[in-house]
């Protein structure tokens, strides 16, 4: 099982994904950033603010923070009580990881497929300030679901192998 997950991980297309949402994210902080100053400016200079720029930077929060998930999946720094576990046997350390692993990748599933019904749902309703479909924001929930549900799946095939605490 770990040749699996080492073969996912270093696959073309997983790669060029990471990479995609690496640009992704990078891109929509500083459009947030970019965002947030004109908004201030324009509400403390010239006393005028944007209307829709609140709105804007609410989604691109939204987006940035979900995709952001599915690399503290793959890096394993999503926070975690593991006080514990510190002081467990490498085995029971190992077992308690996959289990924790396990876990994760069912609740993507349900993550995934709630997340589309209520993307499907909603295809008539549009932001009230940008006038956008609001099914582009909840895109980012099946979307984010899935890009963290194959991150795991990559973990939990690759810990199967671990054979030494310094896998972990």
């Amino acid at each position: 099982m770990q040749r699996i997950g080492n073969f996912l991980d270093n696959h073309f297309i997983v790669t060029s994904v990471r990479q995609l949402v690496k640009i992704i994210i990078i891109t929509m902080f500083g459009l947030l950033v970019l965002v947030v100053f004109a908004q201030v400016v324009a509400r403390f200079v010239f006393n005028d603010p944007f209307r829709w720029s609140e709105e804007l930077a609410r989604y691109l929060q939204v987006w940035m923070i979900i995709l952001t998930s599915s690399i503290c999946i793959r890096e394993g720094t999503h926070l975690a009580v593991d006080y514990a576990t510190h002081a467990l046997p490498f085995i029971y350390r190992k077992l308690l990881k996959l289990l924790v692993l396990l876990l994760i990748v069912f609740y993507l599933i349900i993550v995934i497929v709630y997340g589309a019904r209520i993307v499907s749902v909603i295809t008539k309703q549009v932001s009230p300030a940008m006038q956008i479909p609001i099914y582009l924001v909840y895109l980012a929930v099946p979307i984010g679901g899935f890009l963290m549900f194959v991150e795991a799946l990559i973990s939990f095939f690759k810990l199967t192998g671990a054979k030494n605490k310094k896998d972990l």
